[in-house]
C-alpha cells in the first residue's frame, strides 16, 4: 500500500516551544492512514510558515506546529484519511494496528492554541 500512517501528539514536555527531531511524544491526539498524497496538508503548512519540517526519512518524517494550525484541520476528519484503513496482502499487521481513524477529543480540548505539537508520518509503502 502506498501511503502514510500519521499521528499527532502533544509533547511530553508541555509544548511551550517547537518540537525537535528528538522530542518525546506525549498524549496522542489523533491517528489516521492516508494515501500517497496524505502529507500535502503538512507541506502547505510548512510553506505558509505555520509548521516546521523536522526531517526524517519516512521512518518517520516529523513535523511540529502550534495547535491552532494543526488541530482544526483534523477534527472533522483528518486530511486524506482512509476509512476504513487499507492493508496490502504482504503487510505485516501487528496487534497494535487500530485499523481506523482515532481522534481523542478530550486530549485535543486540553491543548492551548499556542501549544507546539508533534506530528509523525510513517511511510507505509
Amino acid at each position: 500500500m502506498l501511503g502514510w500512517h500519521i499521528s499527532v501528539y502533544r509533547q511530553a514536555d508541555g509544548g511551550s516551544s517547537s518540537a525537535t527531531a528528538e522530542s518525546k511524544e506525549g498524549a496522542r491526539i489523533a491517528v489516521w492512514q492516508t494515501g500517497i498524497d496524505g502529507l500535502q496538508w503538512l507541506d502547505e503548512l510548512v510553506r505558509s510558515g505555520q509548521a516546521i519540517e523536522l526531517g526524517g526519512n519516512g521512518y518517520p518524517y516529523r513535523y511540529t506546529g502550534q495547535a491552532e494550525h494543526i488541530i482544526l484541520p483534523i477534527m472533522d476528519g483528518p486530511p486524506e484519511a482512509h476509512s476504513p484503513w487499507v492493508g496490502g496482502p504482504d503487510d505485516i499487521i501487528l496487534s497494535g494496528w487500530e485499523g481506523r481513524t482515532v481522534i481523542d477529543q478530550a486530549v485535543a480540548d486540553e491543548c492551548r492554541r499556542d501549544e507546539w505539537l508533534l506530528i509523525e508520518a510513517w511511510d507505509e509503502s
